[in-house]
């Protein structure tokens, strides 16, 4: 079954920078992404990406940018035949380009005064399609109606009232739940009846990630994890890896969903570390966490191939995940200690020189006589104290784009 044809409506689009332009860019790549074939109409903006086309209409610009007669008309409270024209002019031309559409995604249009005529033109459009297509979702970030700062927009009259009136047949969208009450109050209606979509964050693009990260987080679904714990090492057994598997066994058993990312191969000029290698997977099955325990050596992209874990790779680890686990029994000095601190990582380690000559007070120390069980409960009750830790896990599973767009987005436009 094809997936519905999407516009968004907006007075502009990239280049403009905004933060509603920065929303609707996400969104079109969003929708693009999953295959739904998306177009732009708006007043002044260019094409960003070859699969989403752009339809420029000067007409849907801010009023003061097109007329500024109807606009000193407007602000005076007077409603001319130039308005009259300007509107029926934008409805012709918005009815033509929504001919072809299964859904218009408005931003802010039917909530702002920027333009009346624009505002008065979808009405009418929406109106007539109240029995059709295309359907309609308000996308609201703002209402002047809510605003203090246009209380001289408050008019109680045709166009203004149109700001403040709940269309039929139109399916409401706001930011936040602040936003929802506000609108609620204004369209003198149920809060049910105002669906809350958050604006969202693309780590990928924000940190420079590569693919490969956000594959290997997505493979082993990663971001689902209440803690995952970083050890850039060589298999070699001065590395007590072990104790690091031992450490992840005990914090699930505590009720923390976590996983434990190995970064490096075994040598595979060395009996021994192949040796040790396998008796660490033997260990992970004995524990029954096997899953729980993830050896980047193994994972393959795209193209079959082994991957490698070059800088780019190692930074990107440094900055998805949640600890430093790095119970070594022997170190020169601890360069994970320094690229932990410039990635602001928490920091677990052994209670050996030089780490603590590096880390001094600012790492939890694992005496390695304990037993993994003890050191597993001063993790949890360490990492309590780290309160960037909580907020960072929230932005990975609610508010990235990927994931706004799965719970919130595309059930809307499929319901």
């Amino acid at each position: 079954m094809p997936k519905p044809t999407v516009a968004i409506l907006h007075y502009s689009s990239y280049p403009v920078i905004g933060g509603v332009e920065v929303v609707i860019e996400a969104h079109a790549r969003l929708l693009t992404g999953h295959g739904y074939p998306v177009k732009l109409i708006v007043g002044e903006g260019e094409s960003f990406d070859s699969g989403i086309a752009v339809k420029v209409i000067p007409e849907m610009r801010s009023l003061q940018k097109i007329d500024r007669r109807i606009n000193e008309e407007l602000e005076e409270g007077r409603v001319s035949e130039k308005f009259d024209q300007m509107r029926d002019c934008l409805y012709h031309e918005l009815k033509a380009q929504l001919s072809s559409v299964d859904l218009g995604i408005i931003h802010n249009l039917l909530t702002m005064h920027f333009n009346l005529a624009l505002t008065a033109a979808l009405e009418k459009i929406i109106d007539e399609a109240s029995v059709g297509q295309p359907k309609f979702i308000a996308w609201c970030h703002d209402a002047t109606f809510k605003d203090a700062h246009y209380a001289g927009q408050w008019r109680d009259a045709y166009p203004w009232h149109l700001l403040s009136s709940l269309l039929p047949g139109v399916k409401y969208v706001t930011i936040s739940q602040m936003r929802r009450r506000q609108l609620s109050q204004l369209f003198k209606v149920k809060e049910d009846r105002i669906n809350v979509i958050p604006d969202g964050i693309d780590p990928k693009s924000f940190l420079n990630l590569s693919p490969v990260s956000i594959s290997i987080f997505d493979h082993f679904r990663l971001f689902e994890e209440d803690l995952v714990m970083f050890y850039p090492t060589r298999i070699v057994r001065r590395k007590n890896i072990e104790l690091a598997i031992k450490i992840t066994k005990s914090i699930n058993e505590k009720g923390h969903r976590a996983s434990l990312l190995i970064t490096s191969p075994p040598d595979p000029h060395n009996e021994d570390s192949l040796r040790y290698y396998e008796s660490l997977k033997e260990l992970a099955r004995e524990l029954n966490i096997e899953k729980k325990v993830i050896f980047l050596y193994e994972y393959k992209d795209d193209e079959g191939e082994r991957i490698r874990v070059d800088d780019h790779l190692l930074r990107d680890l440094y900055l998805l995940s949640d600890l430093l686990l790095f119970p070594t029994r022997g170190e020169g000095f601890g360069i994970p200690i320094l690229e932990s601190a410039i990635s602001h990582l928490p920091v677990v380690c052994s209670r050996i020189e030089p780490l603590t000559e590096v880390a001094g007070e600012e790492a939890l120390y694992l005496d390695l006589d304990d037993k993994p069980e003890k050191m597993a409960g001063s993790i949890i009750s360490y990492l309590k104290s780290h309160l960037t830790l909580p907020l960072f896990k929230k932005a990975l599973r609610s508010y990235t784009w990927e994931a706004i767009f799965a719970q919130k987005i595309e059930p809307l436009i499929n319901s």
